[in-house]
């Protein structure tokens, strides 16, 4: 593929890449082993703004645009859309530490049951690599499981897309942040600026197509969270003006 100086793949080849997406997509969401984890996603609770079907069907996406663009086989393409497809799925339990959930009700399916055990062992690695892990208070995820990627990539692809703020957005809805406490803003948005720069991609596919507006999200996520220390430090000055 042609490719600019930096490596990133420009915004005409990526049409491309998604045109011929769209048509695999339209195929694998119609596999039986697909259509059952989405009845599961169906009865998700109303209020996850983010962890919802909406984003389960951008992951599927994003995969198999980012394999694509690594020149995949079909068969790694349509494992990891599996793989994309359940991820989530342990949201219909609990919110907290969902993954585990994700993979029993895995294993409890008709999916399961059909699927080559080569293919049921990477699906149940890739949905517990999605979990994020907290090591001194640090967040980070830890892909230490799986053989394939693209998923993993795929469920955190909006990291490198122009959708960053509106997706935090959204989680912080979720999560029931108060964005108009200026303490719980700061702790959230230096949680996810955290995540973001402790991030590395995984594939080839993710790396040319994400990482330049990463980079630029980073920046601007950096300006957020500077604009909220400076803002209470000004606060905490006017506080002891007050005082003396």
């Amino acid at each position: 593929m042609e490719r600019m100086e930096d490596g990133i793949i420009e915004e005409s080849l990526e049409r491309e890449l998604k045109k011929e997406a769209l048509v695999i997509y339209a195929e694998i969401m119609k596999k039986p082993e697909v259509s059952e984890a989405f009845a599961i996603l169906d009865r998700l609770p109303e209020n996850l703004r983010y962890h919802n079907r909406d984003h389960t069907e951008d992951v599927v996406m994003e995969a198999i645009i980012f394999a694509l663009a690594d020149g995949a086989s079909k068969e790694t393409i349509e494992q990891q859309a599996i793989s994309a497809a359940w991820h989530d799925v342990g949201f219909v339990e609990q919110y907290q530490k969902n993954e585990p959930n994700a993979v029993k009700l895995f294993e409890q399916s008709e999916a399961y049951k059909t699927l080559p055990q080569v293919v049921k062992d990477e699906v149940i690695a890739n949905i517990l690599d999605t979990q994020v892990q907290v090591k001194d208070g640090k967040p980070f995820l830890v892909h230490e499981r799986s053989n394939n990627f693209y998923i993993l990539d795929a469920d955190v692809s909006n990291f490198g897309r122009k959708d960053f703020f509106e997706k935090r957005a959204k989680i912080a809805e979720e999560l029931e942040v108060d964005l108009s406490d200026p303490a719980a803003k700061k702790g959230f948005y230096g949680f996810a600026l955290s995540l973001l720069k402790n991030h590395d991609w995984e594939t080839n596919g993710a790396r040319m197509l994400r990482q330049s507006q990463k980079e630029k999200n980073i920046i601007q996520a950096e300006e957020e969270y500077a604009d909220l220390l400076a803002q209470e430090e000004k606060e905490e000055k006017k506080e002891e003006e007050l005082m003396y």
